[in-house]
């Protein structure tokens, strides 16, 4: 099955996940979204960026857009900690970007925030993010992604790709 990991990634937290799910999957392309040229080659498109705003960014958007009709797995990195209620629309907005696509599934993870990123949810409206804002550390994804991590993301690619290639 031809299979390609594309990524976008500003500070390398999605790149590290494609990494590891192309190494789940050795005989797959990986590239970056932008430097992926005409799609017809692939069957299986695993397709990864940073949350931005709640969604996917408009690189994303434009490369899922693309995708229309190819089987797609998802994979996302995010600042927020488990548990914020914040976080609850950000899966279903990803897959929004999405929508055309034969959606297979979605990974996600956290991953270490930029260090000026804190400074600027700081003026988010909601008093929780600010607050998430504020803190330090785990709360902003410090070791992320981790070991851990990135042992979920091979076995997502393989179980994506296992139910694609089992008669």
């Amino acid at each position: 099955m031809r299979t390609l990991v594309a990524y976008l990634s500003s500070s390398g937290n999605t790149r590290k996940v494609a990494e590891a799910i192309h190494a789940a999957l050795p005989d797959s392309s990986l590239m970056a979204m932008t430097d992926v040229g005409p799609l017809d080659a692939y069957d299986l498109i695993f397709a990864g960026f940073p949350v931005i705003a709640e969604g996917a960014p408009r690189k994303a958007r434009r490369f899922l857009g693309r995708a229309r009709g190819r089987k797609v797995a998802l994979f996302l990195t995010h600042g927020m900690p488990a548990g914020m209620d914040e976080f609850d629309a950000v899966v279903p907005n990803c897959r929004r970007a999405a929508a055309g696509c034969e959606l297979l599934g979605e990974f996600e993870c956290q991953g270490s925030m930029v260090p000026w990123m804190p400074r600027l949810l700081r003026l988010y409206p909601r008093g929780r993010v600010r607050r998430w804002a504020r803190m330090t550390g785990e709360a902003h994804g410090a070791g992320h992604p981790s070991e851990g991590d990135l042992e979920r993301a091979r076995a997502f690619a393989a179980e994506v790709r296992g139910r694609l290639t089992v008669p």
